[in-house]
């Protein structure tokens, strides 16, 4: 699955160096005067882009003992269509790698990582004149695709994998800015819903019964 996502992020990388040397290409062609510094803006009304980035994730919830931050991957397609001068829907399709790390003694569980396929559906609001700035807001579906659990850096066998319920349902917001060639997006994720569905029987620390919930810190570049 490692690799899988791996080579997901790779594609959307070529695809985001490819779209941006064609860019190049007809600026140049079109002579200097007419070349566009800002990207990305909400002057277009449909605009069809790529996102590249990495997220700092947790679980919160009391069922997972001295959660830490784990830092993982996202990568996705997205497409905005403006519907007022200042406002426009968002909808991507994306992949992560995210998880947690755990701060627990020798013999216990350390890592969970999970990689999901998202889809994110935000209001995105201009918020200034050049329309290159904006807030978004909005809720993601995330389906799990694969999960592992680590014990003290050693994967526990696929056939113990944890039991992590497959859909989620997060609220989000954050900001976005165009400049030059590339545009900067941070964005807070939460899961509205419990995603414990039994992790693994005779687990150390053992299971307490309660809720699991997804915490995401994206850091994205836009292209």
């Amino acid at each position: 699955m490692q690799r899988l996502l791996f080579i997901l992020m790779m594609l959307f990388a070529s695809v985001a160096m490819a779209q941006t040397d064609s860019t190049n290409l007809a600026d140049k062609e079109e002579g200097e005067e007419s070349f566009e510094w800002i990207k990305g803006n909400m002057n277009e009304d449909v605009e069809f882009g790529l996102r590249l980035g990495t997220n700092t994730t947790t679980m919160f919830g009391g069922e997972l003992d001295n959660p830490r931050p784990m830092f993982g991957l996202n990568g996705a397609v997205y497409y905005r269509k403006k519907f007022t001068p200042k406002n426009a829907f968002q909808i991507d399709l994306a992949v992560s790698l995210r998880g947690s790390n755990f701060d627990n003694p020798l013999g216990k569980y350390s890592k969970l990582v999970t990689y999901y396929l998202d889809v994110p559906v935000t209001w995105v609001r201009s918020i200034n004149a050049d329309n290159s700035s904006h807030f978004m807001a909005g809720v993601q579906y995330s389906h799990l695709l694969n999960t592992s659990i680590y014990m003290n850096s050693t994967a526990v066998p696929e056939n113990e994998r944890p039991k992590l319920r497959d859909n989620d349902v997060m609220v989000l917001a954050g900001t976005q800015f165009y400049g030059g060639f590339v545009g900067f997006q941070i964005v807070a994720k939460y899961g509205l819903l419990n995603i414990n569905n039994g992790l693994i029987s005779g687990l150390n620390p053992p299971l307490k019964n309660k809720a699991i919930h997804n915490f995401v810190l994206e850091l994205n570049l836009l292209f």
